[in-house]
């Protein structure tokens, strides 16, 4: 079992350290601004760091001028890691100052300082505003390097949100502006950015493509922090694809360049992830190693979920050494941490951990107890993640809607500006100039009106795509937690249940139990084969193994042939493999159809049939049984759930049954090159 480690949240904040030069933490929704600090003539109270003290003695003599605006950003970023308040205090005085001198430099750094104030107190939504606004300043003016710098601060903030098809399309618009102005660096770290958000939505290749793009960017500096963070994550990716060794290689560079720099902070992911790697690989005592560096430098820092992550890590090696007590020990450390700080991750998984190692005690009823509670976690989680989904979908829908709405407007303002322009030349011309105009404004408010029912339909189109998309993603987040709860069940419990099984069977041969402690014993293994049997079943159902590994042809003749000798398949056509989203509909749909026929149709015989030609893939499903009155009961029988699934791949389906006579139900679906 490895121990997941989370780095999104550090690789993010290189990110913006570059592409504007402010750290930022994840934020919220308030727009609320400190109110201007005043400048006294007195002299200020000693703060202890000399810089700052002499920073502030200049403010305190400075002209309203430029450089003013200057020294009142560098107070912020001083005070931005010891005192919220004042820092957002000086930042405030510097874009009013900004705004008097009408100097709009100042107004970039007053958005670049007072949203990472802002990020690190939960508010993105304003600093999504801030930026906005800013933008709007820069596209003014042309400075597309300042364009660039703002879309991929922007790109950040809906980072955090984890709408991360909305962060990579802005990160795209940067993209060709940085490559144009020949910014090496800058684009370094908008791969790496860009390389980290296609591992959060669980597409390795295009991490591993991103994040070598922005490692041979600084193959000249290569002892940069930035390129040890694209190290680190570039080992995810390698981890993710089971290239453990050169996995291993990049953490360990990345280790050599944070400790050149003395940045202790960093090293504790590098750490977590190489004792996870170490467990992968079996070696305990390194992993254990790594681990226990983690979780001391972690303490030492504050960092929460670090130490969370290495505490989890170390009790996972305690329990396969048998020594319950102690990974109790560091599993209930771990979960108070991440209870106290509300990393509900974190939880779900202290609470799945410490459910096994009840399990490994016998304690059945506690490992139940601790398994709800992970259960529970994971259920919110995942529920949030789809309101999240949801959300970002309506905002775009609405976004669009907007601009379409005001294209048209656009256009209304047009023709009567043109209308005002012709009648006074109409008034010059005379009555037979009047004539014509008139019928001229006829014909172009009749344009105009097409032109606004031209916008209205596609208004409505966009709220059909609305629908679909959404049942898409509804479908697709189905597939990606069918296929990872189906694979944690599988290598995560499976492992587990079979280690343990192994260890009891040793302790068996050692122990010398009498005849009653061996019929104990034996029952309680029966009990733990049950349970691996029982998992699997369960791991078969959310996503079968034949089917990620063979494809549909074979996991549909597998689902036939264990469910009833009454069932004929026949495959007519191209066997090679689909989009694994498509496979798993096709599935799913025969899965649902086939049960229906064999739990209501009292059928003899059941046909289920695929053909796939060029272009489509056809599926029917036929039984000889009781039949239905499809006008009535179309609705019933998970039909309605069908029909949505393959309107969201644009398909059409077919259901012709008669009481009696047995039903057919025939679904045709595109594919795409």
């Amino acid at each position: 079992m490895s121990v997941h480690i989370d780095i999104h949240l550090q690789i993010i904040l290189v990110g913006l350290i570059t592409i504007s030069g402010c750290n930022t933490t994840p934020t919220d929704t308030d727009s609320r601004q400190a109110a201007p600090v005043m400048r006294t003539d007195s002299f200020h109270e000693s703060t202890g760091n000399i810089l700052l003290d002499s920073l502030l003695r200049s403010v305190e003599t400075a002209k309203q001028d430029t450089n003013l605006v200057k020294l009142y950003y560098e107070v912020g970023k001083f005070y931005a890691d010891i005192d919220h308040i004042k820092a957002k205090e000086y930042y405030s005085e510097l874009k009013t100052l900004s705004e008097k001198l009408k100097w709009r430099p100042g107004q970039y750094l007053f958005a670049r300082g007072y949203t990472e104030i802002l990020n690190r107190e939960g508010l993105i939504d304003s600093s999504i505003v801030i930026h906005q606004q800013t933008l709007v300043m820069a596209k003014e003016e042309t400075d597309e390097l300042q364009v660039a710098m703002i879309l991929g601060n922007i790109g950040n903030c809906y980072n955090y949100k984890n709408w991360f098809e909305t962060a990579l399309k802005y990160y795209n618009e940067a993209l060709p502006i940085f490559e144009n102005q020949g910014e090496t660096i800058k684009l370094a770290h908008l791969y790496n950015l860009m390389a980290m958000v296609y591992y959060d939505m669980n597409m390795p290749d295009e991490n591993l493509i991103y994040s070598e793009k922005a490692l041979d960017m600084l193959h000249e500096n290569p002892d940069t922090l930035i390129r040890a963070h694209t190290l680190i994550n570039y080992s995810l990716g390698l981890l993710t694809s089971g290239q453990l060794e050169m996995a291993e290689n990049r953490l360990l560079e990345a280790q050599r360049i944070f400790s050149l720099h003395n940045s202790k902070y960093n090293l504790i992911k590098v750490y977590n992830n190489l004792g996870s790697l170490a467990l992968r690989k079996f070696d305990r005592v390194k992993a254990e190693t790594y681990l226990l560096k983690a979780s001391e430098i972690a303490l030492e820092f504050g960092d929460v979920e670090g130490f969370c992550i290495s505490g989890r890590g170390i009790g996972l090696i305690e329990m396969y050494r048998g020594n319950f007590d102690n990974a109790e020990k560091y599993l209930m450390a771990a979960l108070e941490a991440a209870v106290e700080h509300d990393f509900s991750v974190q939880e779900m998984k202290c609470y799945g951990q410490l459910s096994d190692i009840a399990t490994a005690r016998n304690d059945f009823p506690g490992s139940r107890i601790y398994a709800t509670k992970s259960d529970s976690i994971n259920h919110t989680l995942m529920s949030a993640s789809a309101l999240r989904a949801v959300k970002e979908m309506e905002v775009r829908y609405e976004t669009e809607k907007k601009e379409s709405h005001i294209a048209v407007l656009e256009k209304e303002k047009q023709l009567m500006t043109w209308i005002g322009i012709t009648g006074g030349g109409v008034l010059l011309l005379g009555l037979i100039t009047l004539v014509f105009l008139w019928r001229w404004t006829i014909q172009k408010k009749r344009i105009a009106e097409q032109q606004k029912q031209l916008a209205e339909q596609q208004v409505r189109q966009l709220e059909q795509e609305k629908q679909l998309v959404a049942t898409q993603a509804v479908i697709n987040g189905e597939v990606q937690e069918r296929s990872r709860l189906a694979r944690d069940l599988h290598d995560g419990l499976g492992g587990k249940l079979t280690c343990m099984k192994l260890n009891l069977q040793e302790l068996n041969q050692n122990a010398g139990f009498d005849d009653e402690k061996t019929g104990q014993f034996n029952a309680i293994m029966g009990i733990l084969d049950d349970t691996v049997r029982e998992m699997r079943r369960v791991s078969h159902n959310l996503m079968p193994d034949a089917l990620s590994r063979s494809g549909l042809k074979t996991a549909v003749d597998d689902f036939c042939r264990s469910m009833s000798s009454k069932i004929v398949f026949n495959w007519y056509g191209d066997e090679a493999r689909l989009d694994i989203k498509l496979e798993a509909l096709i599935y799913r749909c025969i899965h649902e159809l086939v049960n229906n026929a064999l739990k209501y149709a009292d059928a003899s015989q059941i046909m289920v049939q695929i053909i796939r030609e060029a272009g489509t893939i056809a599926f029917t499903v036929q039984d000889d049984g009781c039949g239905f009155d499809a006008m009535v009961e179309a609705e019933g029988m998970g039909l309605q759930n069908i029909r949505n699934r393959v309107a969201s791949l644009g398909g059409e389906i077919h259901i012709d049954s008669t009481v009696s006579e047995g039903t057919e139900v025939n679904v045709e679906l595109k594919i795409e090159n």
